[in-house]
């Protein structure tokens, strides 16, 4: 039970760094907010790795955890980006199939599909279609190609987190934020992106980091006293907080038929986590 909640604590944490995220996306280089918020949440994760006293990842352990750190930096950038140039509301469901490619993996190494998850799937599915498309047009919707290459981006952090943690624990998080933050100093090295934030940017940025941490540090221990299927699929209901604080902040709306995609893709997820207990 414990682990199951500890997923879900992550599911909130990362639901509400993404909405931080993407606001910020719209009044500062989108570099220079990965970088802020990863650099943010390195000093957390390192103090995090100290006061839990675990050893650092070598070997295929490290590579792991650097892999899936990366696999987040992408799924980041690809997110934020979508959150800033479309609808949140829309873009963040889309992320919600974060939950798919770990199921994949799990299936593929001989784990049974009960029949509610196979109905999540579907529901996932359809209303990935119905979200994603632009009313009377024949074309996704603005920032929905971006929310779906998220998803498969995230799937592969949540895959390589659960299996570096399960040796690493706080270790893995720490690794992973290491790498990120190495790759964005290489790039900010060769851009050199012009940036004036404010406090107020510095504080969001700050809290961003903090969260994403946060919500790594859940996620790894829930993956090591859990079932790595459970855990991902739980972490993946992510976007429903980034929805909520949308219309509450934003006052986002949404047509008929996208509501009834994105309720469909978050009912699908729910299916998919209530197949897995």
């Amino acid at each position: 039970m414990v682990a199951l909640t500890l997923a879900l604590g992550a599911s909130v944490a990362w639901g509400a760094s993404d909405f931080l995220g993407g606001l910020a996306t719209r009044r500062l280089p989108l570099l220079a907010v990965l970088f802020g918020a990863q650099a943010a949440g390195l000093a957390l994760a390192a103090a995090a790795w100290i006061i839990a006293g675990s050893a650092v990842p070598t070997g295929p352990v490290l590579a792991l955890a650097a892999g899936a750190g990366l696999a987040e930096l992408a799924g980041f950038a690809l997110l934020y980006r979508g959150l800033a140039v479309g609808e949140m509301s829309l873009v963040a469901p889309l992320a919600a199939l974060t939950a798919l490619l770990p199921i994949l993996v799990a299936v593929s190494g001989g784990e049974h599909i009960a029949a509610p998850q196979a109905c999540g799937i579907v529901l996932a599915l359809a209303g990935t279609v119905l979200a994603a498309s632009e009313p009377g047009h024949r074309r996704l919707a603005r920032g929905a190609g971006l929310g779906l290459a998220a998803a498969l981006a995230f799937g592969a952090f949540l895959i390589g987190l659960g299996e570096a943690s399960e040796q690493a624990g706080p270790g893995a998080v720490l690794v992973g934020r290491l790498a990120s933050v190495g790759a964005l100093t290489a790039l900010l090295c060769l851009r050199r992106p012009a940036v004036a934030p404010t406090r107020v940017d510095v504080g969001n940025l700050a809290a961003l980091g903090a969260l994403d941490v946060l919500a790594n540090l859940a996620y790894a221990q829930a993956a090591a006293n859990g079932s790595d299927a459970i855990i991902a699929v739980l972490a993946s209901l992510y976007p429903l907080t980034t929805v909520l604080l949308a219309r509450a902040v934003l006052h986002e709306h949404l047509g008929g038929a996208r509501r009834t995609g994105v309720a469909a893709v978050l009912l699908g997820v729910a299916l998919l986590s209530a197949g897995q207990l």
